[in-house]
This record gives structure tokens, C-alpha cells and sequence, in this order.
């Protein structure tokens, strides 16, 4: 995880020689947030920050100012560079005792009364929460120690929602495959030491929750909208579908589809595409086009694809926020949820 420029670290300051007092009458005068004790951000920067950036200028501050600090969940995945749903509400650390759990006192300070002052303590910090874990295998990851990629999964998907937990193991079966390590084709459930961690966990339902998100995990979702969707699927009765499906006509290549259900809708079955803003928003992933020729070249790979036969359904991130909606627009499609869906999973 890249820490974004603008946080301060007086520590890091003094080791130069150079003074701190100036930055301690900052802060007193209502210019600086206070993250942690000798760790600040302007306030007008904190202002600007979109949440991961103050999300990672708070990792960044626990981890250098407590000694032997180890990362886990979520916290753990996203300085691992896997994706997560949303921004952590926490910066999580293991501690090997039961009776150090928990949320810690916030250190997080703003001085004044004034617009800015009053508008970044309504939004609210990243304090730190601890979770008891005696024996883990941890990962460094630049400046960071975190727990590692199979333990962070387990971790995630015994304790949070389908969904949450899914947009991980995804990130995590991508990672391992990238590694050379679980088979392209398989699921988080065929690595042996998932097994046993399953069976060590003391509660059934708990058990339950992670076999489904494990079972689902696969090396070839993409992007966290992917996960989120599949997570969708799940919690509907909606069959799993193929994923990456290579499509050609008798002009070449066309694409990979993010999703295919062979068997349903039309004669090769229904295409479905998860339509992320980033493709349009984000110049990076344009590719030198502007979003209006990005809009158009999904239009005519989506017409070469019905000509094929195919079936199309199309949605983005408010879909899947509200997974009736999603429901109705596969429904319109022409897939047909089967019949033993679980709902054992909170979406």
C-alpha cells in the first residue's frame, strides 16, 4: 500500500536535526490534524483526502509509532494489494492475548471550533482495534508486517459479510494462482491448510459462513465490482457463472466477458458485464481514449456479442448496493434463480 504524500512524521524530522516546535504551534492553532502523537496532516488536506488516503495515513502512523505492530483483516489485505469492498472503518492489529481485544482510546485530535475543525471530527477517524490471534505466520509487505494471505482470508471470511469477505478470498485466490501456488481453476477450499484452519474454528456457524465464501473464492475474478456481484448472485439463487469466457466471431477476437451462463436465456446463453465507473472515470484505464469512444467500443462489442446469439445484461455498483434491483435486471435477462439458494450469509 503506497502511504500518500503529506503526512508528517516528527520523529522521522528530528532524526534530520531539524526542530519540531513549529508544527506542535501549528497543530495547537487548528492547522494540523493530529493522527497519533507525533504524526499530523494538514487540515486542508485531510479535507481533500478521499477515505483511503486518510484510511493509509493512519496505517502508516499506528505502524510506525507502536513497536512490533501486525496488521490483520482488512487492514491486512489492503497493504497486502488485495482488493476490499470499502475503506476499513478500523486500523486492525493482532494481539496474542484475549484481554488486550479491543478498541483503543482515540488519539485522533483537531483543535478549534471553526468550519474545518467541526467538519473532520463529524467524519470521523480510523482508531485501532485489536484482535486476539496467539499463532500466525506473518508478511512484509514494504514497511509493514501483516498476516498472511491464507490467514487473512480465513480471518475475514469467519467473521464478516458475504460480500465483504468474498471481494478478499477473490483478491487472495488471484494472488496465490499469480504466486504459483493453487491451480487456476480451483477454489480456496482445495488448499490444504484451509481445510484444517476450518475445522480447527470453534463455532459451527462460523464454519458454515467461511466454507461458502471459500468454496466460492476463484483465481480469475478481476476486480472487487466482480467479487461484489458474485456475492449478489449467491445471496439471490443465482447460478455461479463462467468466468473470463472468451467470445470470437468471423472478425476475431472479441472479448472475455465478466460473466457467462450457458444454458439460460438465449441459445449461448446470457453474457453479463459489471460496469465499474474506473473505465470511464479513470484516465489510466482509457488507455489515451476519452470516456465518450470507451462508451462507444462497449457499445459495439456488445452488439457483436448479441449478434453471436447471446444473451447481454449490464449493471454497475448501485445495482449490487441494492441486490433487488440487480434481481430484476438479470430476471430481465432471462436467468432464473435455482431453487436451493442459502441465505445463510448476510450479503
Amino acid at each position: 500500500m503506497d502511504i500518500p504524500s503529506g503526512l508528517i512524521d516528527t520523529s522521522a524530522i528530528r532524526r534530520t536535526g531539524a526542530r519540531t516546535d513549529s508544527i506542535h504551534s501549528q497543530f495547537k492553532s487548528g492547522k494540523l490534524v493530529r493522527i497519533r502523537r507525533g504524526f499530523y496532516v494538514e487540515v486542508s488536506h485531510w479535507l481533500d483526502a478521499r477515505p483511503w488516503e486518510r484510511f493509509a495515513w493512519s496505517v502508516a502512523a499506528a505502524n510506525r509509532s507502536i513497536p512490533g505492530a501486525i496488521l490483520c483483516r482488512e487492514s491486512a489485505a489492503l497493504v497486502s494489494g488485495i482488493p476490499v469492498l470499502r475503506t476499513p472503518t478500523h486500523v486492525e492489529l493482532l494481539t496474542p492475548h484475549q484481554s488486550q481485544s479491543g478498541r483503543r482510546k482515540q488519539t485522533f485530535q483537531v483543535m478549534g471550533d471553526g468550519p474545518s475543525a467541526k467538519q473532520i471530527r463529524s467524519n470521523g477517524d480510523y482508531p485501532l482495534r485489536y484482535y486476539a490471534l496467539p499463532d500466525s505466520e506473518c508478511e512484509t509487505h514494504g514497511e509493514f508486517r501483516c498476516t498472511g494471505l491464507l490467514q487473512t482470508a480465513l480471518d475475514i471470511s469467519f467473521s464478516t459479510r458475504l460480500s465483504q469477505a468474498l471481494v478478499v478470498a477473490d483478491g487472495v485466490a488471484r494472488a496465490l494462482w499469480k504466486r504459483g501456488e493453487m491451480n487456476q481453476e480451483g477454489s480456496l477450499l482445495d488448499v490444504d491448510a484451509i481445510g484444517a484452519a476450518l475445522e480447527d474454528h470453534p463455532h459451527e456457524a462460523a464454519r458454515k459462513r467461511a466454507r461458502i465464501v471459500l468454496r466460492l473464492a476463484h483465481p480469475m475474478v478481476e476486480s472487487a465490482g466482480e467479487s461484489y456481484s458474485r456475492a449478489a448472485f449467491q445471496y439471490l439463487g443465482f447460478e455461479q457463472p463462467v468466468l473470463q469466457h472468451e467470445i470470437k466471431d468471423l472478425g476475431g477476437f472479441v472479448g472475455r466477458s465478466d460473466f457467462w451462463w450457458p444454458g439460460q436465456g438465449r441459445a449461448k446463453g446470457v453474457v453479463g458485464e459489471f460496469d465499474g465507473k474506473a473505465k470511464y472515470a479513470d484516465a489510466d484505464l482509457r488507455n489515451g481514449l476519452t470516456a465518450e469512444e470507451v462508451l462507444y467500443r462497449e457499445k459495439l462489442r456488445e452488439d457483436r456479442i448479441r449478434d453471436l446469439g447471446y444473451g447481454f445484461v449490464r449493471w454497475g455498483w448501485a445495482h449490487v448496493h441494492n441486490p433487488e434491483r440487480l434481481r430484476q435486471k438479470l430476471l430481465g435477462a432471462g436467468l432464473a434463480p435455482s431453487l436451493g439458494a442459502s441465505r445463510r450469509n448476510p450479503f
